[in-house]
Protein backbone atom coordinates (compact mmCIF):
# COMPACT_ATOMS: atom_id res chain seq x y z
CA UNK A 1 0.00 0.00 0.00
CA UNK A 2 2.72 2.47 0.97
CA UNK A 3 4.85 1.92 -2.11
CA UNK A 4 1.79 2.26 -4.31
CA UNK A 5 0.89 5.44 -2.42
CA UNK A 6 4.39 6.85 -2.92
CA UNK A 7 4.22 5.93 -6.60
CA UNK A 8 0.88 7.70 -6.89
CA UNK A 9 2.24 10.75 -5.07
CA UNK A 10 4.66 11.35 -7.95
CA UNK A 11 1.57 12.33 -9.98
CA UNK A 12 0.88 15.11 -7.48
CA UNK A 13 3.98 17.34 -7.09
CA UNK A 14 1.94 19.80 -5.03
CA UNK A 15 1.82 17.21 -2.22
CA UNK A 16 5.63 17.19 -2.13
CA UNK A 17 5.62 21.01 -2.14
CA UNK A 18 3.29 21.01 0.87
CA UNK A 19 5.57 18.54 2.63
CA UNK A 20 8.62 20.68 1.82
CA UNK A 21 6.96 23.82 3.21
CA UNK A 22 6.02 22.11 6.45
CA UNK A 23 9.51 20.60 6.73
CA UNK A 24 11.16 24.01 6.30
CA UNK A 25 9.05 25.46 9.11
CA UNK A 26 9.87 22.51 11.34
CA UNK A 27 13.61 22.74 10.62
CA UNK A 28 13.72 26.48 11.32
CA UNK A 29 11.79 25.98 14.56
CA UNK A 30 14.20 23.26 15.65
CA UNK A 31 17.26 25.36 14.83
CA UNK A 32 15.87 28.28 16.81
CA UNK A 33 15.25 25.97 19.76
CA UNK A 34 18.82 24.65 19.62
CA UNK A 35 20.14 28.21 19.61
CA UNK A 36 18.09 29.09 22.67
CA UNK A 37 15.75 31.46 20.82
CA UNK A 38 12.73 30.42 22.84
CA UNK A 39 10.75 33.57 22.07
CA UNK A 40 10.79 32.98 18.32
CA UNK A 41 10.76 29.17 18.38
CA UNK A 42 7.56 28.98 20.45
CA UNK A 43 5.76 31.42 18.18
CA UNK A 44 6.94 29.64 15.09
CA UNK A 45 5.72 26.36 16.57
CA UNK A 46 2.23 27.88 16.97
CA UNK A 47 2.33 29.10 13.36
CA UNK A 48 3.45 25.65 12.26
CA UNK A 49 0.51 23.97 14.00
CA UNK A 50 -1.90 26.50 12.48
CA UNK A 51 -0.57 25.94 8.96
CA UNK A 52 -0.49 22.14 9.20
CA UNK A 53 -4.32 21.68 8.95
CA UNK A 54 -4.32 23.76 5.76
CA UNK A 55 -1.55 21.62 4.25
CA UNK A 56 -3.31 18.40 5.26
CA UNK A 57 -6.68 19.57 3.97
CA UNK A 58 -5.16 20.70 0.68
CA UNK A 59 -3.27 17.43 0.30
CA UNK A 60 -6.34 15.29 0.95
CA UNK A 61 -8.33 17.44 -1.46
CA UNK A 62 -5.77 16.76 -4.19
CA UNK A 63 -5.72 13.01 -3.44
CA UNK A 64 -9.52 12.84 -3.23
CA UNK A 65 -10.22 14.58 -6.54
CA UNK A 66 -6.98 13.56 -8.29
CA UNK A 67 -6.38 17.17 -9.26
CA UNK A 68 -2.78 18.29 -8.72
CA UNK A 69 -3.23 21.99 -9.48
CA UNK A 70 -2.14 24.61 -6.96
CA UNK A 71 -5.56 26.21 -7.23
CA UNK A 72 -7.32 23.00 -6.26
CA UNK A 73 -4.88 22.46 -3.41
CA UNK A 74 -5.63 25.93 -2.06
CA UNK A 75 -9.38 25.47 -2.46
CA UNK A 76 -9.26 22.18 -0.58
CA UNK A 77 -7.15 23.70 2.16
CA UNK A 78 -9.59 26.57 2.68
CA UNK A 79 -12.70 24.38 2.42
CA UNK A 80 -11.62 21.78 4.96
CA UNK A 81 -9.27 23.80 7.16
CA UNK A 82 -11.55 23.94 10.19
CA UNK A 83 -12.76 20.38 9.58
CA UNK A 84 -9.19 19.28 10.26
CA UNK A 85 -8.27 21.85 12.92
CA UNK A 86 -11.31 21.77 15.21
CA UNK A 87 -11.46 18.01 15.90
CA UNK A 88 -7.79 18.17 16.89
CA UNK A 89 -8.59 20.92 19.38
CA UNK A 90 -11.55 18.92 20.69
CA UNK A 91 -9.35 15.85 21.16
CA UNK A 92 -6.67 17.88 22.96
CA UNK A 93 -9.26 19.46 25.25
CA UNK A 94 -10.84 16.07 25.95
CA UNK A 95 -7.44 14.55 26.77
CA UNK A 96 -6.55 17.39 29.15
CA UNK A 97 -9.88 17.14 30.97
CA UNK A 98 -9.62 13.36 31.36
CA UNK A 99 -6.01 13.66 32.52
CA UNK A 100 -6.99 16.21 35.17
CA UNK A 101 -9.87 14.01 36.33
CA UNK A 102 -7.51 11.06 36.63
CA UNK A 103 -4.79 12.90 38.53
CA UNK A 104 -7.03 15.05 40.75
CA UNK A 105 -7.98 12.21 43.15
CA UNK A 106 -4.30 11.33 43.57
CA UNK A 107 -3.49 14.94 44.35
CA UNK A 108 -6.33 15.18 46.88
CA UNK A 109 -5.15 11.99 48.60
CA UNK A 110 -1.70 13.51 48.95
CA UNK A 111 0.06 11.25 46.45
CA UNK A 112 3.10 12.78 44.87
CA UNK A 113 2.54 13.77 41.26
CA UNK A 114 5.95 13.38 39.73
CA UNK A 115 6.79 14.41 36.19
CA UNK A 116 7.21 10.76 35.22
CA UNK A 117 3.76 9.89 36.59
CA UNK A 118 2.08 12.74 34.71
CA UNK A 119 3.94 11.88 31.49
CA UNK A 120 3.04 8.19 31.85
CA UNK A 121 -0.63 8.96 32.48
CA UNK A 122 -0.73 11.36 29.53
CA UNK A 123 0.86 8.75 27.25
CA UNK A 124 -1.50 6.00 28.41
CA UNK A 125 -4.44 8.30 27.70
CA UNK A 126 -3.29 9.68 24.37
CA UNK A 127 -2.46 6.34 22.72
CA UNK A 128 -6.08 5.06 22.57
CA UNK A 129 -7.44 8.52 21.76
CA UNK A 130 -5.03 8.97 18.86
CA UNK A 131 -5.60 5.41 17.69
CA UNK A 132 -9.39 5.59 17.44
CA UNK A 133 -9.32 9.12 15.96
CA UNK A 134 -6.60 8.15 13.47
CA UNK A 135 -8.84 8.60 10.41
CA UNK A 136 -10.75 11.72 11.46
CA UNK A 137 -8.90 14.08 9.10
CA UNK A 138 -9.39 11.84 6.08
CA UNK A 139 -13.04 11.34 7.00
CA UNK A 140 -13.51 15.11 7.29
CA UNK A 141 -11.88 15.85 3.94
CA UNK A 142 -13.07 12.90 1.86
CA UNK A 143 -16.67 12.90 3.12
CA UNK A 144 -17.09 16.56 4.12
CA UNK A 145 -17.99 15.75 7.72
CA UNK A 146 -18.14 18.14 10.64
CA UNK A 147 -16.21 18.04 13.90
CA UNK A 148 -18.04 15.33 15.81
CA UNK A 149 -19.21 13.45 12.72
CA UNK A 150 -15.62 13.01 11.54
CA UNK A 151 -14.59 11.73 14.97
CA UNK A 152 -17.52 9.30 15.08
CA UNK A 153 -16.73 8.13 11.56
CA UNK A 154 -13.10 7.53 12.52
CA UNK A 155 -14.08 5.55 15.62
CA UNK A 156 -16.53 3.46 13.59
CA UNK A 157 -14.03 2.70 10.84
CA UNK A 158 -11.23 1.83 13.24
CA UNK A 159 -13.49 -0.50 15.21
CA UNK A 160 -14.82 -2.14 12.05
CA UNK A 161 -11.34 -2.60 10.55
CA UNK A 162 -9.23 -2.92 13.66
CA UNK A 163 -6.65 -5.31 12.26
CA UNK A 164 -6.14 -3.32 9.04
CA UNK A 165 -5.55 -0.10 10.99
CA UNK A 166 -3.14 -1.79 13.41
CA UNK A 167 -1.16 -3.32 10.53
CA UNK A 168 -1.09 0.07 8.78
CA UNK A 169 0.20 1.91 11.85
CA UNK A 170 2.81 -0.74 12.67
CA UNK A 171 3.99 -0.80 9.07
CA UNK A 172 4.29 2.95 8.79
CA UNK A 173 6.15 3.11 12.09
CA UNK A 174 8.55 0.43 10.88
CA UNK A 175 9.13 2.27 7.59
CA UNK A 176 9.72 5.61 9.29
CA UNK A 177 12.04 4.07 11.88
CA UNK A 178 13.93 2.28 9.12
CA UNK A 179 14.28 5.48 7.11
CA UNK A 180 15.42 7.34 10.23
CA UNK A 181 18.03 4.64 10.88
CA UNK A 182 19.37 4.92 7.32
CA UNK A 183 19.64 8.70 7.64
CA UNK A 184 21.27 8.36 11.06
CA UNK A 185 23.90 5.96 9.69
CA UNK A 186 24.62 8.34 6.82
CA UNK A 187 24.78 11.34 9.17
CA UNK A 188 27.13 9.54 11.56
CA UNK A 189 29.36 8.36 8.71
CA UNK A 190 29.74 11.84 7.22
CA UNK A 191 30.33 13.51 10.61
CA UNK A 192 32.46 10.72 12.05
CA UNK A 193 35.48 12.94 12.76
CA UNK A 194 33.42 15.62 14.51
CA UNK A 195 31.55 13.02 16.58
CA UNK A 196 34.57 10.91 17.54
CA UNK A 197 35.26 12.90 20.78
CA UNK A 198 31.96 11.54 22.14
CA UNK A 199 33.58 8.10 22.47
CA UNK A 200 36.11 9.44 24.98
CA UNK A 201 33.63 11.30 27.19
CA UNK A 202 33.03 9.90 30.69
CA UNK A 203 29.63 8.34 31.31
CA UNK A 204 28.60 11.20 33.61
CA UNK A 205 29.37 13.90 31.04
CA UNK A 206 27.77 11.87 28.26
CA UNK A 207 24.54 11.61 30.26
CA UNK A 208 24.33 15.41 30.52
CA UNK A 209 25.44 16.04 26.95
CA UNK A 210 22.77 18.28 25.40
CA UNK A 211 21.70 19.35 21.90
CA UNK A 212 23.47 22.71 22.26
CA UNK A 213 26.78 21.00 22.97
CA UNK A 214 26.25 18.65 20.04
CA UNK A 215 25.58 21.61 17.73
CA UNK A 216 28.81 23.27 18.90
CA UNK A 217 30.75 20.05 18.36
CA UNK A 218 29.66 19.44 14.77
CA UNK A 219 29.94 23.10 13.79
CA UNK A 220 28.02 25.05 11.17
CA UNK A 221 28.60 22.58 8.28
CA UNK A 222 27.48 19.68 10.46
CA UNK A 223 24.45 21.63 11.61
CA UNK A 224 23.52 22.40 8.01
CA UNK A 225 23.84 18.70 7.11
CA UNK A 226 21.72 17.74 10.11
CA UNK A 227 19.05 20.24 9.07
CA UNK A 228 19.07 18.83 5.52
CA UNK A 229 18.68 15.24 6.73
CA UNK A 230 15.92 16.23 9.15
CA UNK A 231 14.15 18.17 6.37
CA UNK A 232 14.33 15.13 4.10
CA UNK A 233 12.92 12.90 6.84
CA UNK A 234 9.96 15.22 7.46
CA UNK A 235 9.20 15.53 3.75
CA UNK A 236 9.15 11.76 3.17
CA UNK A 237 7.17 11.19 6.40
CA UNK A 238 4.52 13.76 5.43
CA UNK A 239 4.04 12.29 1.95
CA UNK A 240 4.09 8.70 3.17
CA UNK A 241 1.57 9.29 5.97
CA UNK A 242 -0.89 11.40 3.97
CA UNK A 243 -0.90 9.28 0.82
CA UNK A 244 -0.98 6.07 2.86
CA UNK A 245 -3.87 7.26 5.03
CA UNK A 246 -5.79 8.37 1.94
CA UNK A 247 -5.49 4.87 0.45
CA UNK A 248 -6.37 3.23 3.78
CA UNK A 249 -9.43 5.43 4.22
CA UNK A 250 -10.72 4.71 0.74
CA UNK A 251 -10.28 0.98 1.34
CA UNK A 252 -12.08 0.84 4.69
CA UNK A 253 -14.71 3.46 3.80
CA UNK A 254 -15.81 1.51 0.73
CA UNK A 255 -16.27 -1.55 2.92
CA UNK A 256 -18.14 0.43 5.60
CA UNK A 257 -20.49 3.01 4.05
CA UNK A 258 -21.52 5.91 6.31
CA UNK A 259 -24.90 5.79 7.99
CA UNK A 260 -27.61 7.64 6.05
CA UNK A 261 -28.19 11.14 7.30
CA UNK A 262 -31.63 12.33 8.29
CA UNK A 263 -33.70 14.96 10.03
CA UNK A 264 -36.54 15.30 12.52
CA UNK A 265 -39.90 16.81 11.60
CA UNK A 266 -42.07 18.99 13.84
CA UNK A 267 -43.59 15.87 15.46
CA UNK A 268 -40.25 14.39 16.37
CA UNK A 269 -40.28 11.74 13.67
CA UNK A 270 -36.90 10.90 12.13
CA UNK A 271 -36.51 10.68 8.37
CA UNK A 272 -33.42 9.48 6.57
CA UNK A 273 -32.45 11.05 3.29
Amino acid sequence: MFFVALRDSIRYPVVWVAAAVYAVLDVVQLLLSLQGETFFSVRLLVIEYLILPFLLAGTYGVLRDEDASIRHFGAGGVENYFRVLLPGIVLAFFAVVILVLLLLPLSIMGAGLSTDLIAGAALALMIPVLFFSFLYDTAACFEGLGVFDSLRRSFALVLAHLWEVIVFILTILALLLGFAFVLLVGWTTILFEQLSPLASLPAGELATFGPGQLAAMIGTPGLALSALFYWLYIVVSFVLVTTGKARLFRSVAEATPPEPQGTYDEKGRYYRY
